[in-house]
């Protein structure tokens, strides 16, 4: 039986959390060079794959993540012991697989968070041919009767709306964050392209006073430093430019945008620091503010390693379980991948993802 919604959503933040916590890895799941291709339909199987023309990739195909490698950390005996717990939390989650017929793409993006470029989905039923998340996504497959995709004939434009993207940009910034390279093929209709032609078309849509959080996480993985662009009205546009207009932007506390942005102005300023381009300008603005808002995050979080439903705006603990679980995996998962190497064995963060596994575990036994 398939998954609701929003366990699949919070499963995402969750793991990708706790993989950023993991730096000795494996934490995220992503393209490793003995696990990719996945196999494909014999003729005549059940759920195989639908035709299509001959080339050099395939929708069952993983892609080869572009990510930094990590380096290994030794860990302390309790963390040794978490970090297992957090593997049997991701394999019991990967062994409930989707499908195209019962999940949307909305659940699939929130899978592909959560296990990068080795999240698969089943073609037609649980019982179907292996089939890559990713490629189901950029190769546009119905998804539960929903096509994340359209084309206006030059590039593809991922739609928002219920059971598509929750939030714009969504599809780039999971991409991003599972590190797909810009080479990757996209599929919609008669329109053959890459992820490129994704950019392309999400640069030419930037609209200041937006939200642009998981714009920027896009553009920050795939345009290099000092690159600009122009939109469709023929402004120009640089990841600093997005760090300025998330930075200016009025978000509610209590909203998820609120974690959203922070995602976003992190990624970019990762971006400059993996490139070794200087922290100034709107960059060491958000650095400012990005260290101004870890302490005021961790100064929110309870006793247990909870915060509160209503994330930013509140302190305390709540009744709502499941409102308590999504906003720690939600600031968890951005105080892992934000918070420097000398911090990541603070008590505090261990906590938080101590908890977040004892809530995936009541779900995946309930």
């Amino acid at each position: 039986m398939p998954k609701p919604a929003k366990l699949w959503s919070m499963a995402g933040v969750a793991v990708v959390m706790a993989g950023g916590w993991l730096a000795a890895g494996p934490a995220r799941w992503c393209g490793s060079a003995e696990t990719q291709g996945l196999p494909r339909a014999a003729a005549g199987q059940q759920g195989a794959l639908p035709p299509h023309d001959q080339g050099d990739s395939h929708p069952a195909d993983r892609p080869n993540a572009t990510m930094p490698s990590l380096v290994a950390r030794p860990l302390s005996k309790e963390q040794f012991a978490l970090r297992e717990r957090v593997r049997r939390v991701l394999a019991d989650f990967f062994r409930q697989p989707l499908n195209t017929a019962d999940n949307t793409p909305a659940e699939i993006l929130a899978f592909c968070l959560a296990y990068g470029c080795d999240a698969e989905v089943r073609f037609g039923s649980s019982a179907g041919q292996p089939l890559s998340a990713v490629g189901c996504l950029c190769w546009n497959y119905s998804c539960a009767g929903y096509e994340l995709l359209t084309s206006d004939g030059q590039r593809p434009i991922a739609r928002v709306g219920y059971g598509l993207q929750s939030y714009p940009s969504q599809l780039l910034g999971v991409l991003a964050q599972a590190g797909v390279p810009a080479s990757y093929e996209v599929r919609v209709g008669k329109f053959h392209g890459t992820v490129a032609d994704l950019v392309a078309a999400e640069q030419r849509d930037c609209r200041p006073g937006t939200d642009l959080s998981h714009k920027l996480m896009g553009m920050a993985f795939y345009v290099p430093a000092g690159q600009t662009w122009k939109d469709r009205a023929g402004d120009t546009w640089s990841v600093a430019r997005l760090v300025r207009e998330e930075l200016a932007r009025d978000v509610p506390t209590h909203a998820p945008e609120a974690v959203h942005r922070l995602m976003g102005l992190s990624f970019a300023l990762k971006r400059q620091r993996r490139q070794k381009e200087p922290l100034e300008g709107p960059f060491a603005q958000a650095e400012e503010y990005i260290g101004q808002f870890h302490d005021f995050a961790l100064g929110l979080q309870n006793a247990d390693g909870s915060w509160h439903p209503h994330l930013f705006a509140a302190r305390g603990t709540s009744s709502d379980a499941w409102g308590t679980l999504r906003a720690t995996a939600l600031i968890g998962q951005w105080l892992a991948l934000s918070l420097p190497d000398s911090r990541l064995d603070d008590p505090r963060l261990i906590k938080a993802v101590q908890r977040i596994a004892a809530g995936l575990e009541t779900l995946a036994s309930g």
